[in-house]
């Protein structure tokens, strides 16, 4: 990993359904979680793939694409020369009392971002929030169960803005929140980057991002996706057919994942200045369709790719 490393961002414009195979339990086709914290997330693969199939349509430079993305077959097969981590939750959309609905997040979500924003050598990309430890304090204390942004609309919020505190409920959730300046600015740096040249988008993020304890967004992340029934209907009888009715789960609209991407040293003679020039060839946003379902609108992501981490 060098210098020309970048952040690249996900906003969910329409369910995900990036399938693990047949489940065991209820849910006939889950989505992809992670083993150990069974959060969602998307593997790098898939963001790589439909990354070709997204320049495919757009630039007639094979051999890029293939540089790039790589190339199959058993001669000349290369792996490609860029790196796309796989994405990480970074916001979990859920239903508000106050506002509609809720971007939420958690400490142990920051804490695993700064990590890898530093091991990828972007500290500048983004300000890193380091008061986590005076939340996780307020929650042992019982004085505060969520922090939100200045000017937030999850809660009956009353006081100074700076320091307004009030009830916030999302789903089954209720708790007291308190106006966090330094969240505030760092909601405020990370909307900038997911929402540059939309301010009605990013007064939105502001107005609805949420800081919850760790447990009640595992809670959120674990039980507040979607399930949608799928059926099959017998052409002659117009009923279901035996045995084709099945449960799919998808990622609720408006999640934000995050991930790494950079250009590895594929050979001694592929220089730096050509990996930072490959980067900056990259869309800085471009619509994607990931995981299944396309054909019913499914999947339609938001792929963002600031300039050296930088809105």
């Amino acid at each position: 990993m060098t210098q020309t490393s970048r952040l690249y961002w996900l906003h969910g414009l329409s369910p995900l359904h990036v399938g693990a195979g047949e489940g065991v339990g209820a849910i006939d086709l889950p989505i992809m979680r992670e083993k150990a914290t069974q959060w969602p997330m998307i593997p790098g693969s898939s963001i790589k793939g439909v990354q070709r199939d997204y320049y495919l349509t757009r630039t007639e430079d094979e051999k890029w694409i293939n540089r790039a993305f790589g190339t199959g077959g058993d001669q000349d097969a290369n792996a490609g020369a860029l790196v796309m981590t796989d994405s990480r939750i970074l916001a979990f959309p859920v239903g508000s009392r106050y506002g509609t609905f809720a971007y939420v997040t958690c400490p142990l979500v920051l804490k695993r971002m700064r990590r890898d924003v530093k091991s990828a050598g972007l500290e500048a990309a983004i300000p890193l929030l380091e008061q986590l430890d005076i939340f996780d304090r307020q929650l042992v204390e019982g004085t505060v169960q969520a922090w939100v942004a200045k000017g937030s609309v999850l809660g009956n919020l009353k006081g100074e803005a700076t320091e307004a505190t009030g009830q916030v409920y999302l789903d089954e959730f209720e708790g007291t929140a308190r106006v966090q300046e330094n969240f505030t600015a760092w909601a405020a740096a990370v909307g900038k980057q997911l929402f540059e040249k939309n301010t009605e988008e990013r007064e939105i993020w502001q107005q609805r991002i949420i800081l919850v304890s760790d447990d009640t967004f595992q809670y959120f992340v674990t039980m507040c996706c979607e399930i949608e029934p799928r059926i099959r209907i017998n052409e002659e009888t117009k009923t279901v057919k035996k045995g084709a009715l099945w449960y799919e789960e998808y990622v609720p609209t408006e999640a934000v994942f995050y991930g790494m991407i950079w250009c590895d040293q594929v050979s001694k003679r592929f220089a730096d200045a050509e990996r930072d020039e490959m980067l900056g060839t990259l869309a800085k946003e471009s619509i994607l369709q990931i995981g299944g379902n396309a054909s019913v609108g499914k999947g339609r992501m938001r792929c963002l790719i600031p300039k050296g981490g930088k809105a």
